[in-house]
């Protein structure tokens, strides 16, 4: 997460550093604590291994759409 805020902080201009460092901690945060809830039903339905290539499935496209994004945005 430091490099994170880092890489935010180095591109973010300074009167939107404070939102934007704080938005990437909640999400974080948030991200941790809602985990449980999406996960645990989900594996007890289709089973951990299953979980964990939904989980990597969802990573890949969401890192695709990422990828795309930054390509339009510059």
């Amino acid at each position: 997460m430091p490099n994170m805020n880092l890489c935010l902080t180095s591109v973010t201009p300074d009167i939107l550093r404070g939102r934007v460092v704080s938005g990437i901690t909640t999400s974080f945060f948030l991200g941790q604590f809602l985990s449980p809830f999406v996960s645990q039903p989900l594996s007890r339905i289709v089973g951990l291994a299953s979980a964990y290539g939904w989980a990597a499935g969802l990573m890949f496209i969401l890192s695709l759409i990422a990828g795309f994004m930054l390509c339009r945005w510059r």
